[in-house]
């Protein structure tokens, strides 16, 4: 079974190292930590924040609202400015990881297209199908709407 990747694309009114910048360095902002995040799942309160760490093998991780940090995946790709791909299992095995890839791209205008590509869904077994079916909508709420509206606020 092969399921075609998610692609969601937006356009960012900022440079590219601005985008980069409040994507790697501001999830908190607008990644919405009170329905995407696994300490809910767990019966706790939604996460104090999410840390992207900003090189290869870096992980990205929620902290709980008791320190804890719950690893959703690991930086496989780091590009300063440009790209950032990583693997992705919030709440799940590693061996069930994604694989996300987030690039930043000038435009002609000085402005910002950003692609992110969501693949690898054969790891998910056999709720492949309807895991990016629910991806598909997260992603392009998250990306075209939060995303878009926080980095082109900052």
């Amino acid at each position: 079974m092969s399921l075609e990747p998610v692609k969601i694309v937006t356009r960012i009114n900022r440079s590219p190292s601005e985008t980069f910048d409040a994507f790697m360095s501001r999830a908190s902002h607008w990644w919405p930590l009170e329905t995407h995040s696994v300490s809910p799942y767990l019966g706790e309160p939604a996460p104090e924040s999410v840390v992207i760490e900003r090189h290869e093998g870096g992980k990205i991780f929620e902290v709980s609202t008791k320190g804890e940090h719950r690893i959703w995946g690991t930086i496989l790709d780091y590009q300063e400015g440009r790209r950032v791909a990583f693997s992705w299992h919030p709440g799940s095995p590693e061996r069930e990881a994604t694989t996300v890839t987030v690039d930043f791209e000038l435009a002609d205008d000085g402005k910002t297209i950003v692609t992110l590509v969501h693949d690898g869904w054969e790891a998910r077994g056999d709720k492949a199908t309807e895991i990016r079916g629910n991806y598909l909508t997260g992603w392009t709420d998250i990306i075209q709407n939060r995303f878009t509206d926080f980095a082109n606020a900052v």
